[in-house]
């Protein structure tokens, strides 16, 4: 009896693996635009309150592996630069221009898990996840807003020197978009 628990055990977490690699591999392999240009607003508010608001534009070429982000507001901040591209067989680059210093700052691999001006995001977030570095688990179905969702868990392998422990990411099951990760 205990064998036969053991094996069926065994066969949902192999199969549940493996629905998760499978929506993991529908969701990257999406026809994406080649070039997009558009303009970004990102709220930031802080333990006291305190709201940053910022309004960026930024270009993405390439298949979002080529991007450029520039602030626009506020003031203070106006005319730092992101600038990103993605290689496939060697490590991402990764720059910072800070008109302020008049310097260019270089987002060393070692740095990608530091946040990104302050907020919730990393430079690690800002590029695409190779699937490879990566293990898919999938959890229970939702649904967030009223959309219906898969829901995966993505552990990083070791060798993908990601940042993070673990993500959870929800996936529109009708278009494969993601509408949360957390």
């Amino acid at each position: 009896m205990l064998q036969k628990f053991i094996f069926l055990f065994t066969l949902i977490n192999f199969l549940y693996g493996q629905m998760g690699n499978e929506i993991a591999h529908k969701v990257y392999s999406k026809k994406v635009v080649d070039d997009l240009s558009c303009i970004m607003r990102m709220k930031l508010i802080n333990s006291k309150n305190k709201v940053k608001n910022y309004k960026m534009k930024s270009l993405s070429l390439d298949g979002s592996r080529k991007q450029i982000i520039w602030f626009i507001e506020p003031n203070y901040d106006k005319g730092i630069s992101f600038y990103k591209v993605e290689h496939k067989n060697r490590e991402n680059e990764m720059k910072m221009w800070l008109p302020a210093f008049k310097k260019i700052r270089r987002i060393s691999s070692k740095k990608k898990g530091d946040s990104f001006m302050g907020s919730d995001l990393s430079y690690e977030d800002l590029s695409r996840r190779k699937l490879k570095d990566y293990v898919f688990k999938k959890l229970e179905d939702r649904f967030l807003n009223g959309v219906s969702c898969y829901v995966i868990e993505i552990f990083p392998k070791q060798e993908s020197n990601s940042s993070y422990k673990n993500h959870i990411s929800w996936v529109d099951k009708k278009t494969f978009n993601i509408v949360k990760e957390n």
